[in-house]
């Protein structure tokens, strides 16, 4: 899922806005990956996720040369992230090891996106220092052992960014206005106390078999589709070159599903209901799906209204 589907997503995103044909190798290589997961070939979609997340790394590299704006520079640090993430799983075929890079790869990104949409905002007191302490703190957790003092810094930094984020993201003017701008900072709050959820999980580190599966489904599922769902209407129809963002309210029922669904998830984790856990990940599965196809059909009717 974080290098076929998310990667893939990630990286067409930038690509389309270079408007640099052979660049479109990489989303391609990317998600060509997923028929080599299915085929249990790993090692050769491990491969093509490698080559794409180091042109990704590339592809940074070529923005900044553009546009020296500090927030690529975090972007960029996520791309790196999630090269050292494949490059961890070839070396070790163990997902474990590349988990929290990945996590670093989603929430680099997301925080980088935000500061990108936020630049017009006027500056405040404290900003700018108090996210760079937060994100130092979040590194250090990387590179430190997991099993030591790793994941306690991970989780610290987690919560950290997440607040960051609920006190200077635009978020809280947004969710006063109507229509998209209310639905995507909903998503967009709600993403953000899930990844606060996933920080405190990795700080009390539970000893029970099922924490990892909860830790990673609170912020691949709560944090990072709550992301997905919240500018789904942005960015796919920009990555398709259509010229309008489509809304309906229909699309909060599926943002609704996939957190109680999530819930059930993870009360199956707590409480050691493997039912439960299942069920809820097969309405998460669903949920998304329907999600997709409700935003497909939003915007083939705005194609329509725009004779396109």
């Amino acid at each position: 899922m974080v290098g076929s589907f998310l990667g893939t997503v990630i990286v067409l995103e930038r690509v389309v806005a270079l408007k640099i044909k052979w660049l479109y190798l990489l989303p391609i290589l990317s998600g060509v990956s997923s028929i080599f997961f299915l085929l249990n070939n790993v090692q050769a979609a491990v491969w093509l996720l490698i080559i794409a997340s180091a042109g990704f790394v590339l592809i940074y590299f070529i923005i900044i040369q553009r546009y020296k704006h500090y927030y690529f520079y975090i972007m960029q640090a996520g791309a790196i992230s999630w090269l050292i993430g494949n490059m961890l799983l070839m070396k070790s075929a163990t997902y474990f090891l590349s988990v929290p890079w990945w996590i670093s790869f989603i929430l680099l990104t997301v925080l980088g996106e935000r500061l990108e949409l936020s630049k017009f905002l006027p500056p405040r007191h404290l900003k700018m220092p108090l996210l760079w302490v937060s994100l130092s703190i979040f590194l250090a957790g990387l590179i430190l052992p997991h099993h030591s003092y790793g994941a306690t810094l991970t989780g610290v930094g987690l919560i950290s960014v997440a607040a960051w984020l609920l006190k200077y993201d635009m978020v809280s003017k947004s969710i006063k206005a109507k229509g998209l701008h209310r639905y995507t900072a909903a998503l967009l709050i709600v993403g953000y106390f899930w990844l606060i959820l996933a920080g405190m999980l990795l700080i009390i580190n539970w000893q029970l078999p099922t924490m990892y599966d909860a830790i990673v489904h609170t912020f691949f599922l709560g944090f990072t589709f709550s992301m997905i769902f919240a500018h789904g209407p942005i960015i796919f129809p920009g990555v398709a070159g259509l010229p309008f963002r489509p809304f309906h309210n229909t699309l909060y029922i599926w943002g609704v599903v996939l957190q109680l669904s999530l819930i059930l998830r993870l009360l199956g984790d707590f409480l050691i209901k493997p039912d439960w856990r299942m069920l809820g990940g097969l309405i998460n599965g669903i949920t998304i799906l329907a999600f997709f196809i409700n935003l497909i059909v939003l915007m083939r009717i705005e194609k329509r209204k725009h004779g396109i």
